[in-house]
């Protein structure tokens, strides 16, 4: 599953190995590119669409079967990246081996659920989210603000692990005048562009009805969605004028994707750091971003982003027409954005993870001695 989780987990596990470091990932089976081969570290158990998003599988851990394989890698700290099956597996391994547990908070479930209709799901389940917690040494969150929202559920044994930007992918040097041509950007047309799932929780309605309120004033400008999810389909099916889904890019399309845009567009307000906000700001953009969640930690209005109500789309239509308008303010973002992207290097952050890793071993050591 392409998500901001996956992409972060991916990276953190290349970055470990750069650095000598061995990992074993436990994870849900997902179907694999055609004539691709899975990952070498990757251990796969058996799973089924989730019913409420078909898009994420839901895995059936064979308990016997993981203990066996980790036995064999032998780990020194287990990092558990969600709370449900998977992550349970991972707490009993963990028990079973007598090693640490380092859990990571990636998601607003009462966000994500307010989207669905399902607030009454987070409410119950916040019982068993803080036992889930409690049995982890150390419960690391992506920005300050969703430490704060833990810390009001009764989570206090928490720490940062923040999210950085590579300038390797993401620079405004893949600028692609090819990529705009295809996405039938004219030579004085601006490119609008959101990047990220193709779903419910990002709050694309929003961003589509200011596109259509926008109407003439857009002039020829064209919003192009780049990504994939539940929603892709129904979105193409209703032919928005000068609205383009082109689906999932990796690599270097995906660098051309950002850095060929003049504009990048981000409505969601579920976030609990905003990795594509990151990566736009590495590209050069200016971008237009919803004044919520966790993209607040980075994001500062007028500096290096324009900040929009939440859920509003007077409000959204309100910076597109701005900055669409507004060369110069595009440039002061644009300024502000690769100075922010700059500052956040992936280095620090990772050496800081391992630091979390080798403490939580440190605790497990002095309180069985």
């Amino acid at each position: 599953m392409v998500s901001g989780v996956g992409v972060t987990l991916l990276r953190l596990t290349e970055a470990l190995q750069a650095r000598g470091h061995e990992v074993r990932v436990y994870t849900a089976s997902y179907d694999l590119p055609e004539g691709s081969a899975d990952r070498p570290e990757v251990h796969r158990s058996p799973s089924l669409p989730f019913f409420l998003y078909r898009d994420v599988q839901w895995a059936f851990p064979r308990g016997r079967d993981l203990l066996s394989d980790a036995q064999a890698f032998r780990p020194d700290v287990v990092h558990v990246a969600t709370e449900y099956a998977m992550g349970l597996a991972g707490l009993k391994v963990a028990r079973k081996l007598d090693v640490p547990v380092v859990a990571s908070a990636h998601t607003d479930y009462e966000k994500y659920a307010s989207r669905y209709g399902m607030e009454w799901a987070v409410r119950a389940g916040w019982p068993y989210l803080r036992w889930f917690y409690d049995h982890a040494a150390r419960v690391l969150c992506p920005s300050k603000l969703y430490e704060q929202h833990l810390h009001s559920r009764g989570v206090f044994h928490t720490g940062i692990w923040s999210r950085g930007i590579n300038p390797a992918e993401f620079h405004p040097r893949f600028r692609s005048e090819a990529y705009r041509l295809a996405m039938g950007v004219g030579p004085t047309d601006a490119l609008v562009t959101y990047i990220g799932r193709i779903a419910k929780e990002k709050n694309l309605d929003l961003l589509l009805e200011a596109w259509e309120l926008l109407g003439m004033r857009r002039e020829g400008a064209q919003l192009v969605l780049v990504g994939h999810g539940p929603l892709k389909e129904a979105i193409r099916q209703r032919n928005i004028p000068g609205v383009r889904v082109a689906g999932l890019k990796h690599g270097r399309e995906l660098s051309e994707a950002y850095a060929s845009a003049d504009l990048f567009v981000f409505p969601s307000s579920t976030e609990t750091f905003g990795n594509v906000l990151l990566e736009a700001m590495g590209s050069g953009l200016p971008s237009i971003v919803t004044a919520a969640g966790g993209v607040l930690e980075f994001a500062v209005h007028g500096r290096n982003a324009w900040l929009v109500a939440p859920d509003s789309s007077e409000a959204m239509l309100a910076g597109l027409d701005r900055l669409l308008h507004d060369s110069a303010l595009r440039r002061q973002l644009t300024e502000g954005a690769l100075e922010t992207a700059r500052a956040r290097s992936w280095d620090g952050i990772y050496e800081g993870l391992v630091d979390e890793y080798r403490w939580a071993m440190a605790q497990l050591h002095a309180n069985a001695a």
